[in-house]
């Protein structure tokens, strides 16, 4: 059974011995960037219905997760130990008090009764399915300033993927190209340092074989612009010329990235780059 209530932007959701968790999981795609879940409890065993399994399998195809729970089962409260992939990849954070569930994505947020466990589809459940960019974005920063804050870390991420920039580099360049003046461009100048992540991606992306990067020196443009020196029309056209080719190479580095992901997994990808021993 499940009954839903559409409203603008949204719907309400009513379930019991539905798959609800697994649909929602089934909607992560090679763009999704991160997920933010708190719960009360979470299993964390490692049975082929366990959501640790599902999560750990997200993680390794470059998903971010971020996991709040009040209770664990099926592990030690004391030390908690996880596999490899959940070790390197997922943040894990215990909340005695939290008795709040959500499931955050990038273009949708549930807010209901259920627990992020195989065993709530069982239950009489309902929730509020949110769509609207700006609603999810304020639950993001709930789950991010308010619940996280208040939270025992149980599980850092001790690995560093140098591929997980690339969305916020297409972002920040894309902003850029739409900029027409130096006017524009003194205003927004800021956004430009976010180039430097194209130094690890270089790295590292020669180590796969995959072409590095084409060369400009932001730097210097850079500092030019916050200096508030005269910058010529000639290199705000070169500028402006390699943000147009970038661009699309940086779409073509994270669709290669993405492949690498589904195909041979992170875990196995970092390795290979030697970021994991």
């Amino acid at each position: 059974m499940k009954k839903e209530i559409p409203f603008q932007e949204g719907k309400v959701v009513f379930f019991k011995e539905s798959d609800f968790w697994d649909e929602l999981l089934q909607r992560c795609n090679k763009e999704t960037k991160a997920i933010y879940i708190a719960t009360y409890n979470f299993n964390f065993n490692q049975y082929e219905k366990s959501f640790y399994q599902k999560l750990s399998n997200l993680a390794n195809l470059g998903v971010r997760v971020n996991l709040l729970y009040a209770k664990m089962t099926h592990a030690d409260e004391d030390t908690l130990e996880v596999e490899e992939i959940f070790k390197n990849f997922v943040l894990c954070a215990k909340l005695t008090s939290n008795h709040s569930k959500l499931f955050i994505m990038d273009d949708f947020a549930f807010i209901g009764s259920a627990n992020f466990s195989f065993g709530s589809n069982n239950n009489y459940e309902c929730g509020v399915i949110f769509e609207n960019r700006e609603i999810i974005s304020e639950l993001r920063k709930f789950y991010c300033s308010e619940l996280l804050e208040q939270s025992e870390f149980t599980n850092v991420p001790e690995c560093f993927d140098p591929f997980e920039f690339l969305p916020g580099l297409l972002s920040m360049v894309e902003e850029l190209i739409e900029i027409e003046s130096m006017d524009e461009l003194y205003q927004k100048k800021e956004a430009i340092p976010e180039l430097r992540y194209l130094d690890d991606i270089e790295k590292y992306l020669g180590k796969t074989g995959y072409p590095v990067p084409i060369h400009f020196d932001w730097f210097t443009f850079y500092m030019h612009l916050d200096e508030e020196k005269y910058v010529p029309d000639i290199d705000f056209s070169e500028f402006k010329n390699y943000l147009h080719e970038l661009f699309p190479y940086l779409i073509e580095v994270s669709d290669y990235i993405n492949e690498q992901y589904k195909t041979i997994g992170r875990i196995q990808l970092l390795k290979q780059i030697q970021v994991i021993k």
